[in-house]
């Protein structure tokens, strides 16, 4: 007798001992071992029979393509490559790749970044531009947090979304995978203001109107430590996760870098509303074994107090947003080796603070950082020279940083 198809999720984890070559240094080789290894992942979700004949849209994670940070930071161009290779292959009609990077950072730099136009080529795919696109608003009725969220119009004329995230970590919401990568769907003007601890609540509401059809995560490099920008680089962990169920897709990848899926608040509310699987027992996965790869990666540290020599950070009472956003910040300027060890002092929270703050013998430049400390930063420091307060629930993380770099007579890209 024939086995019964499962009624589970299935979920595809495909290992590989050696991937040759790097996300930066790559041969037709590499390429052709990466795209083997997707064929082999795809291949049980009904790849072949979900492309054919109708336009896709490939929805990596860009979130800001720099040769000058980590080379985990971003989907692997090598399975970038590999999925446009295999949806052309399998029949695809029309097939686009994009995403809109990080705030600040437009489309058509984040494809002179990326450097695939001659694969892009090669294929006849074409990179679609979010952010020129007419922005349109979706009623969402069965959303808890928006009933209407905005989309750009162009997503609607592809048929298929193949969401391309990256296996790492994330300060702020624990992991980015698939989930997290939609929000990179969301037009720049709308992001800042779900971005607290409701971030989770608005990616779960915004699968009710746009939800992968099929997920497939970048783990050839991972990323630790300080992600999603300023993390570690996990070399060579050389696995891809792929499946239709988004939500079993990122307890997968959650459970193989050493997390267990329900300390993901995201994830624990899409699995609540229907979204998914979250449970690894209950799936049916094929291919390698999590606990053959699982291993537990460095996880980020929120806090920025004395994180960094010179910075004297002081919290009252502040959220998450202004916590991930700082030490973004403070990591980055770091990274690049634009953090100087002259005195700064940083405020954060201070609402309905009725007492001026302790501050160090050598203050330095004063920053009131975010909305909670407008009212603070009025009483006490409007008009002085050496403060400045930094508008946003949160603030963007690089409106610190550019900011910083000019108080420090310091070019902020060179």
């Amino acid at each position: 007798m024939s086995e019964l198809p499962s009624k589970r999720p299935r979920v595809d984890l495909i290992h590989r001992d050696f991937i040759p070559g790097t996300p930066v240094d790559y041969n037709e080789k590499s390429l052709q071992v990466v795209q083997t290894t997707a064929e082999d992942a795809l291949r049980g979700n009904g790849f072949e029979r979900l492309v054919r004949g109708r336009s896709v849209l490939v929805k990596p994670n860009l979130v800001r393509p720099n040769p000058e940070f980590p080379t985990a930071t971003t989907t692997d161009p090598r399975l970038i490559v590999a999925l446009l290779r295999l949806c052309r292959d399998a029949g695809a009609r029309l097939i686009g790749l994009g995403d809109k990077p990080g705030i600040g950072l437009s489309c058509r730099a984040c494809e002179r970044l990326l450097g695939l136009d001659r694969y892009l080529n090669e294929v006849d795919a074409h990179f679609v531009y979010f952010d020129e696109s007419e922005e349109v608003w979706e009623e969402n009725p069965r959303g808890r947090l928006c009933q209407s969220i905005p989309i750009p119009k162009v997503l609607r004329d592809y048929e298929v979304l193949i969401d391309l995230p990256k296996l790492k970590l994330h300060m702020h919401t624990g992991v980015s995978l698939g989930i997290k990568n939609l929000f990179g769907l969301v037009p720049e003007h709308f992001r800042m203001k779900y971005h607290r601890e409701d971030l989770h609540r608005f990616l779960v509401d915004y699968l009710y109107i746009v939800k992968p059809d099929l997920t497939l995560i970048d783990g050839i490099w991972a990323l630790e430590g300080q992600a999603p920008i300023c993390g570690t680089p996990v070399k060579d962990f050389n696995t891809l996760i792929a499946s239709k169920d988004v939500v079993a897709a990122d307890a997968v990848g959650a459970y193989v870098m050493g997390v267990n899926p329900d300390e993901i608040t995201m994830i624990r509310m899409a699995a609540h509303d229907g979204f998914g699987c979250m449970n690894v027992a209950d799936l049916d996965i094929h291919g390698t074994h999590p606990d053959a790869v699982r291993r537990h990666f460095a996880r980020p540290v929120l806090s920025s107090q004395d994180a960094y020599m010179g910075i004297d950070v002081q919290v009252r009472g502040a959220c998450v947003g202004c916590l991930s956003s700082l030490r973004h910040a403070l990591d980055r300027l770091h990274l690049g080796g634009r953090l100087k060890k002259d005195p700064q002092t940083i405020l954060l929270g201070m609402k309905d603070e009725n007492e001026k703050a302790i501050l160090p013998e050598e203050p330095g430049k004063l920053w009131c950082y975010g909305d909670c400390c407008k009212d603070y930063f009025d009483r006490y420091y409007k008009g002085n020279n050496n403060a400045r307060w930094l508008e946003g629930c949160p603030p963007h993380f690089m409106e610190f940083y550019r900011a910083y770099c000019k108080a420090m007579g310091i070019n902020p890209f060179e």
